[in-house]
């Protein structure tokens, strides 16, 4: 297959095409898209033309198809950049339009091309209204979420980034719940934030770099003092780290999701920033990333996260809150594992992230038809469905156990790999990391509790009908990727052996690596 693929040249089309349909299918929506209910401001009812939510559907699709035929041309025996597309742009500045993927950013590729599609369809009633710019915008959306994963000059990864930013704020703003200004002001302020710190850092190593290049390739091997590493390194991990939702940067996540449309809730909830971490702030500035006062605050933030995103977890009564807070922790385990800086604890945190992507996804569709049956997202709105919907608890079961990280499941053999690779290392941090799965439990379960058995005290919920045929196939679908992973990660693990070790490698001996890896104080 990958032969015949090969001989059709999908590796020299298929990256620019999964940056540009979605744009040209966003047009498309807009312009000839139909509501599937009249807008209240609007002056008249919809009329002609498709319904939006179905072109959408229709081009999410192809770009799923895209990121398959990008899988199939994929060979993990091979190291470096592949698909690779390398054509001139701003020349004068030595811009290009440079993509290509790896076994890191292949599996980010298909976990998005996947999981936007599904989640439209999964919450198909979740917007009625205005649904032609809200389809355009999603579409837009997944351009700006596929390139910060394949574009390798960081002038085009900088456009990406903020492709992707700015309709998330739209999204937030426009189709969330009521009182949403405050969520939608506070996303936009955080990471624009960021976002101008780390242009402000793209200029200054251009400059440093001599003013010819901004690929990611030539840009790591110009030799940068150890001060300069630091103040690059700060302001790339400012956009990254806010993006990420890390402690303390956090603050914007819960309301931003619990207040957002289903299929934003579960976009805001990809890891892309921990993503960036590990391909640019890292490899770029490798003696900042191993700098023993700045590792050790990293790390100890990490661990911090993991345990505090637990504990709010549990002290949740809002459903999406609590999915958000559990979030925040398993991004915790993900920083963890970056940088630990062992090839086991980086390749479990690359695992983490493709996994916590899926379960988390899964969890905000959950709670999303929960929400377009009652218009309510309170646990204690609930108790006792598991008899009345029996498809939706089995389900939510699956789902939540994945998510707290049981043996089986995906989410287990990403967090085991990073806690075994960070023990290699540092023991204290991976000992303490790991209560953190005991706090997982205690959230998981006590929200399946609350949600399904207990007491069935309200009469509406005697009537909740259980999930419709286009709900199932999106959940068997979810369900089905979770035990797989579970039980043969492999697939994935092989794709990103190579890139992992690549990583650790240039950073324990590129050209800016420290001498030695410096010791991280707390194991002293």
């Amino acid at each position: 297959m990958q032969q015949m693929l090969l001989s059709l040249g999908v590796d020299q089309w298929v990256l620019p095409a999964m940056l540009l349909w979605p744009i040209l299918a966003a047009l498309t929506v807009r312009l000839v898209g139909r509501d599937v209910v009249a807008d209240p401001a609007a002056a008249v009812a919809p009329t002609g033309g498709p319904d939006a939510r179905v072109l959408t559907l229709g081009a999410l699709m192809i770009e799923a198809l895209l990121a398959l035929l990008l899988w199939g041309v994929y060979d993990p025996a091979q190291r470096g950049w592949q698909a690779r597309v390398d054509l001139p742009w701003l020349t004068d500045i030595g811009a290009t339009i440079s993509l290509g993927v790896d076994g890191l950013s292949l599996p980010m590729v298909l976990l998005t091309a996947l999981v936007v599609p599904l989640s439209l369809l999964g919450s198909w009633n979740n917007v009625r209204v205005r649904t032609p710019a809200f389809g355009a915008l999603a579409l837009l959306l997944t351009s700006g979420l596929v390139g910060v994963f394949v574009t390798l000059d960081l002038l085009l990864f900088y456009l990406a980034w903020e492709l992707m930013l700015i309709p998330t704020y739209l999204l937030v703003g426009i189709w969330g719940a009521a009182g949403t200004s405050r969520a939608s002001l506070r996303y936009v302020l955080f990471t624009l934030v960021g976002s101008l710190l780390m242009l402000v850092a793209i200029v200054v190593l251009w400059n440093l770099g001599g003013g010819t290049t901004l690929h990611l390739d030539a840009l790591r091997v110009i030799a940068l003092s150890p001060k300069t590493q630091l103040l690059m390194f700060g302001a790339f991990f400012a956009a990254f780290g806010v993006k990420s939702a890390l402690v303390p940067f956090h603050t914007w996540l819960p309301d931003a999701q619990s207040a957002a449309p289903t299929l934003v809730s579960i976009t805001l909830g990809l890891k892309v920033g921990a993503y960036a971490i590990l391909r640019f702030a890292i490899p770029l500035f490798p003696a900042a990333a191993t700098n023993e006062q700045v590792r050790s605050i990293i790390l100890v933030l990490s661990v911090i996260a993991i345990l505090y995103g637990a504990l709010l977890a549990m002290a949740q009564t809002d459903f999406k809150r609590m999915i958000s807070y559990s979030s925040i922790s398993h991004l915790g385990f993900i920083m963890l594992g970056c940088f630990a800086l062992t090839q086991q604890s980086v390749q479990g945190a690359v695992l983490s992230i493709v996994n916590s992507g899926i379960s988390t996804s899964a969890l905000f569709l959950l709670a999303g038809m929960l929400e377009d049956r009652t218009g309510s997202t309170e646990m204690n709105s609930y108790g006792g469905i598991a008899k009345v919907v029996p498809w939706f608890s089995v389900m939510l079961t699956l789902v939540m156990l994945s998510s707290v990280a049981l043996p089986g499941t995906n989410g287990f053999v990403g967090e085991f790999l990073v806690l075994i690779g960070t023990y290699a290392e540092l023991p204290l941090l991976a000992v303490i990391a790991t209560s953190g799965v005991i706090f997982a439990a205690a959230y998981g379960m006590r929200a399946l509790q609350r949600v399904l058995f207990e007491p069935l005290d309200a009469a509406r919920n005697g009537a909740l009908a259980d999930l419709d045929g286009r709900e199932k196939f999106v959940m068997t679908a979810f369900a089905a990727v979770i035990l797989y992973l579970g039980v043969m990660p492999q697939p994935l693990l092989r794709r990103a052996e190579r890139a992992t070790q690549d990583l650790v490698e240039a950073v324990r001996f590129g050209p800016n690596a420290p001498a030695q890896l410096p010791p991280v104080s707390l194991n002293r």
